[in-house]
This record gives C-alpha cells, sequence and structure tokens, in this order.
C-alpha cells in the first residue's frame, strides 16, 4: 500500500463535506506535488444492502493523479499520510465538497483532460466533528501547470497484492 495515496472521503458523513474546516482540526501532514492528472472513475459501493452499489449513497467518484514531483512535504507529529513518492497515485474525491476545501478545486478537476499536469497542495487533518472523529482532506490548491496533455504517463505501479512477478523458481 506504500506505492498508493488514498485521499477518498468518509462517504457516510455527506452533510459535513459542505462546511468550512471544523474548529477542532489537528493538522496532520501537508503535501504538495507535481502531478499528472490520469481519468476521474465512479467507483460503486461494495456494500451488501438492498440499495447498493448505486442508490445507497456511498458510491464515490474519485480524480486520479500520478506523481511526477513532490516538492513539499511536512509531518509535524507521529500521524499523517507517508510522503508521496514519484509513481505513487493520488487519488481525490472529485464529487462531494470538502471540510476547508474551496468549491473551486471540483470545478477545476472537472474541467481537466487526462495528461494535464497539476500542482497539488492537500493537507490531512483529524478533525472532531461533535459526535465523530474522522480525518479529512482538504485539498488547499490546484492549479494547472501545462495546458496541453503530457506525451507520456508513468507506467502503472506493481500491484503489490499480485506477487506473481516476484516469485523465483525452486532450485532441484
Amino acid at each position: 500500500m506504500k506505492t498508493y495515496i488514498y485521499l477518498m472521503m468518509a462517504a457516510v458523513l455527506p452533510s459535513v463535506f459542505a462546511s468550512p474546516l471544523p474548529e477542532k482540526a489537528e493538522l496532520l501532514a501537508t503535501n504538495t506535488v507535481v502531478a499528472q492528472y490520469v481519468a476521474t472513475e465512479s467507483r460503486p459501493c461494495y456494500g451488501r444492502t438492498a440499495l447498493c452499489p448505486d442508490r445507497c449513497g456511498h458510491a464515490v467518484s474519485v480524480a486520479k493523479f500520478r506523481v511526477l514531483a513532490n516538492e513539499a512535504y511536512d509531518k509535524p507529529g507521529k500521524y499523517g499520510d507517508d510522503k508521496a513518492e514519484v509513481g505513487n497515485l493520488l487519488m481525490i474525491d472529485a464529487a462531494n465538497d470538502v471540510p476547508g476545501q474551496d468549491e473551486s478545486v471540483l470545478r477545476k478537476i472537472a474541467e481537466l483532460k487526462p495528461g494535464q499536469v497539476v500542482r497539488i497542495k492537500q493537507n490531512h487533518y483529524y478533525a472532531d466533528l461533535g459526535d465523530v472523529l474522522t480525518p479529512i482532506r482538504p485539498v488547499e490548491k490546484l492549479e494547472v501547470l501545462k495546458d496541453g496533455a503530457c506525451e507520456e504517463i508513468l507506467p502503472e505501479p506493481k500491484d503489490p497484492a499480485n506477487h506473481d512477478h516476484e516469485v523465483m523458481p525452486l532450485p532441484l
């Protein structure tokens, strides 16, 4: 899982996503990366209720970015997201408002074309919402660096769950 950074928000609390950053929010980490937009995909809910996968409200739309460079990283304490390394896949919720995130971020994501290079500054907070403690990861800044699509998107990293590439034959 070290090659992936999952930046999806909790879908169980959709009412809190259209709010400002809570007062009781502890900054755990901040990451500023240059990344290449890959695509936006819909991910259905895999729960087992009568309303799943498309009517339960847990399905998400995720914008995927391939990290090209990490410009700044700060983790002031013990906890927080790891540093985004080159080749990591960065995923951002592309459908819901996130507390503390400017509403223009979702519009910018919707306008991106595959291959465009962007700078993303994303913070990782642990927030107290009164009745629940939850991580929130608002995108503080998203700016397009290169309007045209790049020639090549970095190759997909090896699937950490698939170890077939590591199997060596047994000596006889």
